[in-house]
This record gives C-alpha cells, sequence and structure tokens, in this order.
C-alpha cells in the first residue's frame, strides 16, 4: 500500500537579511553610481545642441512595484542603473547606444567606460566593488528609450534636465 506524502513548500520571501558588511557594501556603491553620473553629466556639457545635453533621472525607490531598480540616469548615449540582486547587493549596468557611437566616436564612452572602472576599482587589493561594475557589451537602443522617457514627460518618479554649456569668459 502506498502512502501519500505531502510534498514541502518552501517559502519564498522578498526580504534580505541586510548584513553591516552588505550595507557597507552597497553605500560604496552607491558613491561609484553617483559619481559615474556625474562624470556622465560633466561629458554632456561638450554638446552646443540642447537634446544631447539633456538627460533624465529615474528614482524607482518611489515605485513600490520595482523592488530591485534603486535608480536611473537615461540620456541619448547611455543606460547607467543602479539595481539590487535577489540577495540585496548592489551592481551598476551601462548600457550604450551604438548608434551613438557610430554617429559621434567612441571618445566619450572610453572615458566614461574609464571613470567606471576607476572608482570601482580596488586599491588595496581587496575584493572591494569591483564586481559591481557590469558594462553590457550589446547593442542598446538607449536613445528610444530616452525618447519615451521625455515623452512621458516628468512624474514622481522621472525628473528631466539638461547640462547647462558653461558660458565662454572674454578675456
Amino acid at each position: 500500500m502506498k502512502t501519500k506524502t505531502q510534498a514541502k513548500t518552501r517559502q519564498v520571501t522578498n526580504y534580505v537579511m541586510v548584513t553591516p558588511e552588505l550595507q557597507l557594501n552597497n553605500e560604496a556603491v552607491m558613491k561609484a553610481y553617483t559619481q559615474i553620473v556625474q562624470k556622465a553629466t560633466e561629458l554632456l556639457n561638450k554638446f552646443e545642441m540642447r537634446k544631447y545635453r539633456t538627460y533624465v533621472e529615474v528614482d524607482h525607490t518611489k515605485n513600490p512595484q520595482n523592488v530591485n531598480y534603486v535608480s536611473e540616469f537615461v540620456c541619448h548615449f547611455w543606460n547607467i542603473t543602479l539595481s539590487n540582486s535577489k540577495e540585496g547587493k548592489s551592481y551598476i549596468f551601462i548600457n550604450y547606444d551604438a548608434d551613438f557611437i557610430e554617429k559621434f566616436g567612441s571618445n566619450l564612452t572610453n572615458q566614461l567606460l574609464r571613470e567606471a572602472y576607476r572608482v570601482t576599482n580596488s586599491e588595496d587589493g581587496t575584493i572591494g566593488i569591483e564586481y559591481a561594475i557590469r558594462v553590457q557589451f550589446k547593442d542598446y537602443d538607449v536613445h528610444n528609450y530616452f525618447y519615451r522617457l521625455t515623452f512621458e514627460g516628468e512624474t514622481d518618479t522621472i525628473s528631466i534636465a539638461m547640462v547647462e554649456k558653461p558660458e565662454l569668459v572674454e578675456v
């Protein structure tokens, strides 16, 4: 005679145990993300046309349906995303638009990536946050995503800004 046994169901939770090490690590990744975004906005001021100096910032923490995404910086050329894994570890993803590189060359993207690797590099030989930078080496349609975000306009989670062109000072 066969007896039926109930299958054990594993309970799944969205909560993550945040250890002091994880919190320090994620703070370092957030700081690196901020520095990468600062470099990206600095690079945009090289453009004369306003549309190339415009960028969108998305604060995903204000959207309760987004549990993994934290923040995004999107412009014509790059999508820089700060997100958390299921384990609660922070990552920085950089997507680029190959059409931009074809049109303007790779110099700006190279400068951005140099900064990204610099701020995530471990100077003292420890593991640090080098794991956190994830450059997506495949073409991504960034400018259409950017257009969609700007077309939808500003919301509670989306802000649109433009890098001001520094005025030339006559000597």
